[in-house]
């Protein structure tokens, strides 16, 4: 699975990608929202999930994840953050095919959410 890593942390993008790669997924990395939505028009239809920061500086999360909902609007979207109840604060109209996951995560966790969101919306064991 192609899975796009937007975070403004770079110990986090770093880590998502270590994570990730050892799982056998693809990993493509945005600094920011404007990034993300750079690589997502790059490979367009190449991308199967994307992990979104809920707080970064410039784009939001909610802002990034409203821009990737008008470009792909049926990709699967992990929003991860350090701040409680954000996944409450979600719009009504983003929160189609989005899952939440509390910073810190565990490799584990991570793993866990990503394969239960594939098998729950593209339809795979």
């Amino acid at each position: 699975m192609r899975i796009l890593v937007i975070d403004d942390e770079e110990m986090i993008r770093a880590l998502a990608e270590k994570i990730l790669s050892r799982a056998g997924h693809e990993v493509l990395l945005a600094e920011s929202g404007p990034e993300g939505m750079n690589l997502l028009d790059q490979r367009s239809g190449e991308i199967d999930m994307a992990i979104v920061d809920y707080v970064m500086e410039g784009m939001s999360g909610v802002e990034t994840l409203r821009n990737l909902r008008r470009k792909a609007p049926d990709l699967p979207c992990l929003l991860s953050s350090g701040h409680t109840n954000t996944a409450d604060s979600l719009p009504d109209d983003l929160l189609h095919k989005v899952e939440f996951l509390q910073k810190p995560y565990r490799a584990n966790d991570l793993i866990a959410k990503i394969d239960t969101m594939y098998r729950t919306w593209c339809g795979q064991p």
